[in-house]
């Protein structure tokens, strides 16, 4: 999906000029790629936070009008976000041609209730929410789906594992890195090991109290012994 966006080039630059730009409606950007020279500029920020809702999200393909005479088709890159306020500050904006391939990050959308939650009393944990792919900036998908309802205790899924659409493959061909995995919870762990322990104590305890119980009786033992030798002899 293309998407139209207004770049206006920048004339000044530095952080009292972004600060200025941000306060009005605007983002700082940069243009860069396929040899050309990187321009400083600025896009309207409503424009392209409704770009970014489309389907195709933060790979959308945006034809970029820079002045009055350049237009470049270009992707997002690196959007910086203010870390507290919902604010996108900068962007980078990627030249692209679209008949040559390019690497994006596709999220993941994990799907179904795993074996090992429903009867295992695990938890599901995603190590990574994106995969790096290539392919065709117009056959970029917006998402990929990964259904993990098989998935027990113990049991992961790695990128290799991912079934990629036609066009589409991993940036790294033989990419290992688990995406999701199930676990038993760090809690119950640790409880099951404070049980096991005490367990093992009272084991212990009552040991030891068998063995001073005999002891107990055979002084017992001793003792009448002694008395009955006494009154013998009296």
């Amino acid at each position: 999906m293309e998407t139209k966006l207004v770049a206006t080039v920048r004339k000044d630059t530095g952080s009292a000029e972004s600060r200025r730009l941000r306060s009005s409606g605007s983002i700082p950007a940069v243009v860069y790629g396929l040899d050309m020279e990187p321009k400083s500029v600025y896009i309207d920020a409503r424009e392209f936070n409704n770009a970014l809702k489309t389907d195709a999200g933060a790979n959308v393909i945006l034809n970029l009008s820079i002045g009055k005479k350049d237009t470049v088709t270009a992707l997002p890159r690196e959007i910086q976000r203010h870390p507290y306020k919902d604010q996108i500050v900068h962007v980078d904006l990627i030249q692209i041609d679209l008949t040559q391939t390019v690497e994006a990050d596709v999220s993941l959308d994990f799907t179904g209730i795993p074996i090992g939650v429903k009867d295992e009393e695990g938890v599901v944990q995603t190590i990574n929410n994106t995969i790096t792919i290539v392919a065709l900036p117009a056959s970029i998908p917006s998402s990929l789906e990964i259904d993990i309802s098989e998935l027990n205790v113990g049991d992961n899924v790695v990128a290799t594992e991912v079934d990629l659409p036609e066009g589409v493959a991993l940036a790294t061909e033989d990419d290992d890195s688990i995406l999701v995995t199930v676990n038993i919870p760090r809690a119950v762990v640790e409880e099951e090991e404070v049980l096991g322990e005490g367990l093992e104590g009272e084991e212990g305890l009552e040991g030891e109290e068998g063995v001073e119980g005999v002891e107990g009786q055979e002084t017992g033992e001793e003792a009448d012994q002694g008395e009955s030798s006494e009154e013998s002899g009296e």
